[in-house]
């Protein structure tokens, strides 16, 4: 006889979570590291620093549901905020409500109440034109026939990953959670973060959206009541970069006959500790791109110049070498005219030239960097 499938939230001791005692130390000093590294730069590159930030996070967090931004839209959302530029003419319902969603999440002072919970939710799904199939927004699961499965594959070959806790339970399960979530004090944050981004995530409360939830409600345990530069870093980036771990670790638990969770914790901290890792080198990216600029702005270039200097900052030229007919067709001008300008930028050690003959190309000087 088959054995019957049992979920994690089937257990008689759900959900008292059991753990491992594991270290955060190194996790503490890299929000040090980060937050002094923060403080060298200027105010404007620190809002360029939240903005692009801001960008991956609402990028990375939308592809794990399977969802494309307007990336255009989304800049001009996080830029018109940040005031690093009026372009609210690019802006849409979609993408402002999500970046709303997310500020709030990692600026909070106020405990996490349903109501703030259902806003949030709401923020996700701005507009039902946009939506493959309705959602019931601001509301937890209310259908008490449907399940809520977790599934994978085709229809004749469906893997069934997770049974989510019936409609009828939601509520109570989550009252139980928020309660936990607004009065537990002495755990670590750190560690308070990861239980309560697989605890909601086993709920499933809603129809759609709960990825990204767990992912907001992470940001505000670490921010909530601590220093934790929270806007200088992207959980969701580094979750959707190890989007494969992260499912087989979700697969391992949500069917586990116990209620240990060590192991979800301590990949947690590995992606927080990977997600501070790539902050701090944005932010030395950030402090190189402001030191090259402040070291040529005494010389005189044109547009297209100032242009491609951006460019080649951002790796925008990395997929093609800068050649003088590339340079030429993307400044829209001659190809004497490229040559001019990429002589002119090499004669003034900006560039410097790689390759022979017919294969030469351009790329910034190394001192520059």
């Amino acid at each position: 006889m088959k054995k019957t499938q049992t979920w994690i939230w089937q257990d008689k001791n759900w959900p008292n979570f059991v753990f491992n005692e594991l270290k955060t130390s190194h996790i503490y000093q890299c929000f040090g590291q980060l937050e002094m590294a923060a403080k060298l730069l200027n105010p404007i590159d620190v809002k360029r620093l939240k903005a692009q930030n801001f960008e991956l996070e609402a990028i990375a967090t939308s592809a794990l549901e399977g969802e494309t931004l307007s990336h255009s839209s989304l800049k001009a959302s996080i830029y018109t905020h940040l005031g690093l530029g009026n372009m609210a003419d690019k802006k849409d319902v979609q993408t402002d409500a999500l970046l709303t969603l997310l500020i709030d999440a990692k600026n909070t002072d106020e405990p996490l109440s349903p109501a703030r919970l259902f806003a949030w939710h709401q923020g996700l799904f701005p507009s039902q034109k946009k939506l493959t199939y309705p959602i019931h927004k601001g509301v937890y699961r209310h259908n008490k026939k449907e399940e809520l499965r977790i599934i994978s594959g085709t229809w004749e070959k469906e893997v069934l990953h997770y049974l989510a806790p019936p409609a009828s339970k939601v509520e109570f399960e989550m009252n139980r959670f928020l309660l936990w979530l607004n009065t537990e004090n002495k755990l670590d944050p750190i560690i308070k973060s990861a239980i309560a981004h697989i605890w909601f995530l086993l709920i499933h409360p809603f129809e759609d959206g709960n990825r990204r939830l767990a992912r907001d409600i992470s940001d505000h345990v670490l921010s909530f009541g601590t220093n934790i530069p929270t806007e200088l870093f992207t959980l969701a980036f580094e979750i959707n970069e190890h989007k494969n771990e992260f499912y087989e670790t979700l697969d391992s638990l949500s069917s586990s006959n116990n209620l240990d969770i060590s192991k979800w914790i301590s990949w947690y901290i590995n992606i927080l500790s990977l997600s501070l890792k790539h902050a701090l080198k944005r932010v030395q990216d950030i402090k190189h791109k402001a030191l090259f600029w402040d070291k040529i702005q005494g010389l005189s270039l044109n547009a297209r110049q100032r242009l491609v200097i951006s460019a080649l900052l951002n790796d925008a030229h990395k997929s093609q070498k800068l050649k003088t007919s590339l340079y030429a067709s993307l400044y829209k001008t001659s190809k004497p005219t490229a040559s001019r300008d990429l002589k002119d930028l090499y004669i003034k050690k900006i560039l410097q030239v790689k390759g022979r003959g017919r294969g030469v190309y351009y790329e910034l000087m190394l001192p520059y960097l």
